[in-house]
């Protein structure tokens, strides 16, 4: 029991340790191991029991942050997320009771289709992700553009399996080494790829200078309309004083306006004040609003696009919520209702989903200024650009959607702040870099209270701002229209992961039934 209770906590400080803020990445390559020792000749109910255990572990040593922001989606998180390990842990022991050491075959392709699994329903966390331990890695990671992050996570596992193989074998010495020469190999082709394709050059020269404006507003104040006026006037100050580096865009990160900004004339006055004169389009995070056709109304975290001039403005609702935090899962039903009702005063929210994905279309500052009197637009922008707003940057096929709707580079709005001085904002920052890598696509990141910063199309962060200070930055962001093989195909790496494994529980049941 005691050696269990070691292996299974053993997990938990491994991926705690492999994930950012840490750049221990290397200790992910290994992190699997004790979960393997522990799972590998229990019964298909012990796996599982050791499995959620382990699970719980590393959900508490690796997302624990959640509960500075919201009790309940913490519970949630520690109750829900283990099941995910528990189930791997079951079909592993399932899997090794049929194929013995070949189990070990099938090991990445079970447990990249269960994480893929973590992205989907209204209960979707896909945070802890194994492939996110080798974001400081560029070289070796670059081959996202062809599987996204998944292909990266089963890598991962891959070498995982390896290194057990090596440790197994270890006083078979033959044996060792020949997996060791395996492990050297799955970890030097990548290696290879990523430096090779690092050296390529940008297609195209087109930059749009974009201003990061990161106010450092308290998360816990700025939402008093009492210091409305006060916070509205920070961004207003920092942003003015930017524009003597002649940006094209300005970005306020999310809820930077924390009202209705489509109902408040005055502030809209005062917005476009700020920027006509400067020809500058600003990107913000607001609240917005809508009537149902019964009188009453839903309200979205949303951003929205003001141009120089322009008396319409573009807007984008959040589509991916964050569980138990901006919106109670399956609210329908009367077990979260009942969630919802018990909670309501501890943190949660009721965020209506955003219904589509809308590109924001724009122009540099140096596009003629006669074309842009008397609401009359230019009929090609010069960029677009695609927003997401803070935890919606950690689905790669939402963002692959963005980008195959004609996006040319990326925002992300976010408000961190939440989370204190955890690990959770280097995390969350270093999520985007495979966003970046995957699309091949520059992304401004502009967060409340940090971090932001300019990723290029490799992965490249410039420019990161510290936690917990007010900082404006400018950068110019590489504008492409390069395609790479996860935005024409998407999502095929996991739809190959759940074709072999579904193969191979096939064979199984066959055995089975035969054995019987």
């Amino acid at each position: 029991m005691k050696k269990n209770f070691s292996l299974a906590l053993l997990t938990g400080i491994l991926f705690a340790l492999s994930f950012p803020p840490f750049k221990t990445g290397f200790l992910a390559y290994g992190a699997l191991v004790p979960l393997f020792l522990l799972i590998i000749d229990k019964s298909g109910k012990d796996a599982w029991r050791w499995g959620y255990i382990s699970g719980l572990f590393i959900a508490c040593t690796t997302v624990f942050w959640i509960g500075w922001i919201t009790l309940p989606g913490l519970i949630g998180v520690l109750l829900v997320w283990p099941l995910y390990i528990a189930f791997f842990a079951w079909l592993f022991s399932r899997f090794h009771l049929a194929l013995k050491n070949v189990a070990f075959v099938f090991v990445p392709f079970l447990w990249t289709a269960i994480e893929y699994f973590q992205s989907v329903t209204e209960l979707a966390f896909p945070w802890v992700y194994l492939g996110y331990t080798q974001s400081y890695y560029l070289p070796l990671i670059q081959f996202a553009e062809l599987t996204s992050v998944y292909g990266v996570s089963f890598w991962v596992v891959l070498l995982n399996t390896l290194i057990f193989q090596i440790l197994q074998n270890r006083k078979k010495h033959r044996k060792a080494l020949l997996w060791a020469a395996i492990v050297f190999l799955c970890w030097i082709i990548p290696f290879i790829y990523g430096t090779y394709v690092m050296k390529a050059k940008y297609q195209g020269s087109d930059t749009v200078r974009v201003t990061l404006v990161q106010a450092n507003l308290d998360p816990n104040e700025k939402w008093s309309p009492n210091l409305y006026d006060r916070n509205f006037g920070i961004y207003e100050n920092l942003t003015v004083n930017e524009f003597s580096k002649q940006p094209d865009l300005v970005v306020w990160p999310e809820t930077a306006i924390t009202f209705y900004l489509r109902s408040e004339a005055k502030y809209q006055k005062r917005i476009h004040d700020l920027i006509d004169s400067s020809r500058v389009s600003l990107l913000t995070g607001s609240l917005d609003y809508q009537y149902l056709a019964d009188g009453s109304y839903v309200y979205y975290n949303a951003a929205f696009l003001i141009e120089p001039q322009q008396s319409e403005f573009q807007s984008y609702s959040k589509m991916k919520l964050v569980p138990f935090s901006e919106r109670v899962p399956y609210n329908k039903f009367i077990f979260f209702k009942l969630i919802k009702k018990a909670f309501w005063n501890l943190g949660l929210g009721d965020y209506a989903i955003g219904e589509k994905i809308n590109i924001f279309t724009a122009y540099r500052r140096d596009t003629a200024l006669q074309e842009r009197q008397a609401d009359i637009r230019p009929s090609k922008p010069d960029y677009k650009t695609a927003v997401a707003i803070c935890y919606e940057s950690v689905f790669p096929s939402h963002i692959q959607k963005y980008v195959n709707e004609g996006a040319n580079f990326l925002v992300i709005i976010t408000n961190d702040a939440w989370f204190g001085p955890t690990s959770a904002p280097f995390q969350h920052n270093q999520i985007a870099v495979f966003r970046a890598i995957e699309t091949r696509k520059a992304i401004a990141r502009c967060a409340n209270t940090g971090i932001s910063c300019f990723i290029d199309k490799f992965g490249r962060v410039d420019q990161s701002t510290r936690f917990f200070t007010q900082k404006v930055i400018t950068g110019d962001v590489q504008v492409n229209d390069e395609s790479t093989f996860f935005l024409r195909h998407g999502l095929w790496f996991v739809k190959l992961n759940y074709l072999i494994c579904g193969i191979a529980l096939l064979y199984i049941l066959t055995i089975s039934i035969k054995r019987s």
